[in-house]
């Protein structure tokens, strides 16, 4: 335990340093966010920061992966949980990848994104017949539910899909996806403590980077870091048996995801918008070329607030989670 302390303490300011030299690296080389063009002018200001900071993340969370095997053999789950990330972050590697040599905002498209999303959920289902043992928890209650094949597989592939999308559109204020994974991974640390060999390394690097991705972010996420984060979290709630309490323990994420799907669901009944801008957190924020009505009150926080505010809306969610696990 001190060596998985002394190695977490370690990722901190190494990551920071790390993601520093990249994002410079990225500058030089002109790669920077596109900002999407979609009527309001909210963030044109970020428009050229170095994206693709899930890169560092991976690449940090590999090597002291590799370290701690050195020092025991690591278990199946945390195997499938390490193939998550790296897999999901692939797909957003490659989507942002797309971006940056098209010079737009949009890579992949979102059923290509679901295609390589239900590909990779098949490989891993079949892969790790193990999963399929895994007792899942009714939220609340002493209960377990076992699943047949093709529902376990049905529900595997939900929460890949859920998970990486609602993650990916959190990504949407400086530091935000970030906080909100550190803090459903310290979640983690009480829920499934015989993985935390192996998440609190992913924290220690995580605190890292956000040394650099908070407000004024100086690197993103990118989609690689997104999908990795959204496939981490989805694994370990796989392979904890919580993924019916996951929409608790990642309940910004569901608000995130929420948003959008009725701003849409609204807009094509009625013509109306119900905020100001989806996903929910640009509500909040100044945005300029508003020509249009929508329900809500308009709200103006500063970034930092909003981002700070709703990590504690997170907070809130995890002690709902933890309750819905020991009941």
């Amino acid at each position: 335990m001190t060596l998985l302390a002394g190695i977490t303490l370690l990722l901190i300011p190494t990551t920071a340093v790390v993601t520093h030299l990249f994002a410079n690296e990225m500058h030089n080389a002109s790669l920077g966010q596109r900002i999407r063009d979609y009527g309001p002018r909210l963030h044109e200001k970020k428009g050229g920061t170095p994206t693709m900071g899930g890169v560092v993340i991976l690449l940090m969370w590999g090597l002291s992966f590799l370290l701690l095997s050195q020092f025991r053999h690591p278990s199946w789950k945390e195997i499938f949980v390490f193939l998550c990330g790296l897999a999901f972050g692939t797909i957003g590697f490659i989507d942002d990848l797309l971006s940056l040599l098209r010079k737009r905002s949009l890579g992949l498209s979102p059923w290509q994104k679901i295609l390589l999303a239900t590909g990779l959920s098949l490989v891993l289902f079949f892969a790790f017949p193990q999963l399929r043992e895994v007792p899942i928890q009714i939220p609340f209650s002493s209960l377990t539910l076992s699943l047949p094949v093709p529902l376990s597989l049905l529900l595997l592939w939900g929460v890949f899909l859920a998970t990486t999308n609602s993650m990916n559109l959190t990504d949407g204020l400086d530091g935000l996806a970030t906080g909100v994974s550190i803090l459903i991974l310290i979640a983690y640390l009480t829920i499934a403590p015989a993985l935390s060999g192996f998440t609190l390394p992913l924290v220690g690097i995580l605190i890292g980077f956000l040394w650099m991705n908070t407000h004024p972010a100086q690197i993103f996420l990118g989609d690689v870091g997104s999908f990795a984060l959204g496939g981490i979290v989805a694994g370990l709630a796989l392979t904890s048996g919580t993924a019916l309490i996951l929409p608790l323990i990642g309940g910004l994420l569901v608000l995130e995801s929420s948003s959008v799907i009725l701003q849409v669901g609204y807009y094509r009944l009625t013509g109306k918008r119900i905020f100001k801008i989806s996903p929910f957190h640009h509500h909040f924020e100044h945005a300029e070329g508003i020509d249009y009505t929508y329900l809500l009150p308009s709200v103006e926080w500063p970034e930092p607030k909003i981002v700070m505010r709703l990590w504690i809306v997170q907070a809130v969610f995890i002690g709902l989670g933890i309750l819905a696990v020991y009941r």
